[in-house]
């Protein structure tokens, strides 16, 4: 699935003159908490959200005068402007993260997290195509359909030693996998509680796994092991 495929097409957008008031009504009577920011020639020059509006409503503080000599004094002028700006421009987010409609959900999904973003215009042609949120994205997981044909045994077997590979926190080399009538068995040492029910996840979710027999043991639960 693609981001054009959940994306939201009619989206309200603001330019960098509109006032901050208004900015924020729109906000309100749309059930938005961000608005994309486009200029004369429809291209997004940044984002206005909900937290760039709360900083103006931050108390006024004095800043410390060590402040001035350690830090840049663009970055601080851009933090005045945030605080006392009264137009979108002056307190809007500039380095805005763009995807592309062809994008999959999966990737979107990923930068969203990795960002701490809760939306990413969706640009074509060099203007805005629309807005992916990820309130999008939880509707497009629930409607996702059942999952595809199952794997057989050995490809069971397979796929779950591709799944460990990709993940850094995983002993791979540690585990002993076998599958049985789409019984999958995990067999080996791990080193906490938390692996241990991450494995079983990373199991039960491969396509033809019926269930997972869980042999795995604890390292800290046997008594004087010293690892290989």
């Amino acid at each position: 699935m693609k981001i054009q495929d959940v994306m939201t097409q009619d989206v309200i957008t603001v330019s960098p003159e509109t006032p901050i008031h208004k900015a924020a009504r729109l906000m309100v009577d749309h059930g938005v908490s961000g608005l994309p920011v486009v200029d004369e020639q429809g291209q997004v020059v940044g984002i206005v959200s909900e937290g760039d509006l709360i900083v103006r409503q931050k108390t006024r503080e004095r800043l410390p005068w060590w402040r001035f000599f350690l830090e840049d004094a663009d970055q601080l002028a851009r933090e005045y402007q945030k605080r006392a700006g009264t137009t979108v421009g002056e307190v809007m987010t500039r380095s805005v993260i763009s995807v592309s409609p062809e994008l999959p959900v999966e990737s979107a999904a990923t930068i969203l997290d990795k960002n701490r973003i809760r939306r990413l215009p969706v640009v074509a042609g060099g203007g805005l195509a629309g807005i992916v949120s990820r309130g999008d994205l939880i509707k497009a997981l629930a409607a996702t359909p059942p999952r595809g044909a199952p794997l057989s045994d050995a490809q069971l077997v397979k796929e779950m030693k591709r799944r460990l590979a990709w993940e850094s926190w995983s002993a791979a080399h540690a585990l002993v996998i076998t599958a049985r009538d789409g019984v999958l068995s995990l067999w080996g040492v791990v080193e906490s509680e938390t692996e241990k029910s991450a494995l079983g996840t990373m199991a039960r979710t491969i396509d033809g796994c019926t269930s997972v027999e869980d042999h795995l043991v604890v390292k800290s639960d046997i008594p004087y092991y010293y690892g290989v």
